[in-house]
């Protein structure tokens, strides 16, 4: 577990993943792919059997890969302007922060990555048969090839028609939402502080820091970087000189630095990224800066705050009077509550033990997490009794597995909001039962 959670947390990692969760990255990719399966079919000739029985017809290969050729075009059009109206509907209908969920979509990538690299095989293949780059059995290669490629045609249409029952709908982008925000919060449960040490205050009195080099949201916080760099620093050997800096100084003092703030916090240019126990020169401060990846928009990884404010959200667009859905608001409340429950079971169950001895972080501030999520539900749907029994349903499962401290104000709270516009005494009467049930888990 301690090994899976240094390899997921490195920024080399999160960097890679932003990149392959861009579409043009898998369509380039698969394209090249595309282009250089049909440049290279000619030199496969000599594996082919002697006797293999295959005769093709004159003209048969090129009328082939016209027809995908063709097909191709039609279908990449096709599927991208689906993917262009999911977006728009999924931000008008949700909100524009779960938008990048759908964008990042493996199966819709895939597809379009497929359909685009059998285009660009099949007008390679046609102009190379035009230049007679494939004479004899090397047509039969090509001709092999083609039905390989079309084979994956089917597959990825095949999916990307499944998906595309659900793709970009409310319900759609609330599971996508629930699990982005459960991986960040499950993770963040079972290795606390990213591996780090609890913070100490007499870091942050010494007022050493380590400045952001420009505004923006902190993305990911490369914990591992930021420990083995702090090691060469103090002189501990931990750390391999290849990695950036000048190697231990085994004169110097243990160098001890403090994480400011978690992923997900703004920061304005040269705000603290951290704190140190002693001063440092500026190159191991600028390695130091390096580890942090700050950008325009928060990310759901190291960030479950994120993913639950972006289903509060969801809930509030869902109960504004526009819209008037107060069943997906409640939808949001569940899941909303399955992402804050997976927190809780995940951290009474093993966690990893503090292997980052030379950083220091805060804690996840899961008080703020459930101001977060259920303050806004609470104020947009004070009026209807139904959300508001579900949202006191939701803080009691909450309190009965581990979250009461943290539940119980909330509850509180949307309460006094509730009765300050709910006039009808029945409708009183099961609400106060509904919250008096948070209680008995306190």
């Amino acid at each position: 577990m301690q090994l899976l959670s240094a390899i997921v947390d490195t920024g080399l990692v999160f960097r890679a993943r932003e990149v392959l969760r861009k579409p043009s990255v898998r369509v380039v990719l698969f394209s090249l792919v595309g282009v250089v399966t049909a440049l290279t079919s000619s030199y496969l000739e000599p594996v082919l059997p002697r006797n293999l029985p295959i005769e093709l017809a004159s003209g048969a290969v090129d009328d082939l890969l016209h027809i995908v050729a063709s097909s191709m075009l039609a279908v990449t059009t096709f599927s991208v302007s689906i993917m262009v109206s999911a977006f728009s509907r999924a931000a008008q209908s949700t909100t524009p922060r779960a938008v990048k969920l759908l964008v990042a979509d493996g199966v819709a990538q895939n597809a379009i990555a497929v359909f685009v690299g059998s285009f660009l095989f099949s007008i390679v293949g046609i102009i190379g048969i035009s230049a007679g780059y494939y004479e004899g059995r090397a047509r039969i290669i090509l001709f092999l090839t083609t039905l390989g490629m079309i084979a994956l045609i089917v597959w990825a249409l095949l999916r990307w028609l499944n998906q595309l029952n659900d793709f970009g709908r409310m319900s759609d982008v609330i599971e996508r939402l629930e699990e982005a925000a459960t991986s960040a919060a499950v993770g963040a449960a079972k290795c606390p502080r990213g591996g780090a040490l609890p913070i100490d205050e007499t870091l942050r009195a010494r007022g050493i820091i380590v400045p952001a080099p420009r505004g923006g949201y902190l993305r990911h916080v490369d914990y591992g970087q930021l420990d083995r760099i702090a090691g060469r620093a103090g002189g501990d050997g931990t750390g391999s000189d290849d990695e950036g800096g000048d190697g231990p100084d085994p004169a110097g003092p243990p160098l001890i630095v403090e994480v400011a703030n978690h992923a997900g916090h703004f920061v304005h240019k040269g705000d603290p990224l951290l704190y140190l126990s002693r001063p440092a020169d500026r190159k191991t401060e600028a390695a130091l800066a390096a580890g942090f990846a700050i950008g325009d928009a928060r990310s759901f990884d190291q960030d479950p705050r994120f993913g639950l404010i972006v289903l509060s959200e969801v809930a509030s667009r869902a109960l504004s009077p526009a819209v008037n859905d107060p069943g997906s608001a409640i939808d949001v409340l569940r899941a909303g509550t399955r992402v804050l429950l997976a927190h809780h079971r995940a951290g009474m169950g093993e966690v990893d033990p503090p292997t980052r001895r030379h950083v220091r972080a805060p804690e996840l501030d899961m008080a703020a997490a459930y101001r977060e999520f259920f303050a806004p539900i609470a104020r947009d749907g004070r009026k209807l009794v139904e959300v508001q029994q579900v949202l006191q349903d939701s803080l009691r499962a909450l309190a009965c597995n581990g979250g009461a401290a943290l539940a119980v104000p909330v509850a509180d709270a949307a309460l006094d909001s509730a009765l300050a516009e709910i006039r009808d005494d029945a409708d009183v009467a099961r609400l106060r039962a509904c919250h008096a049930r948070v209680g008995d888990c306190a």
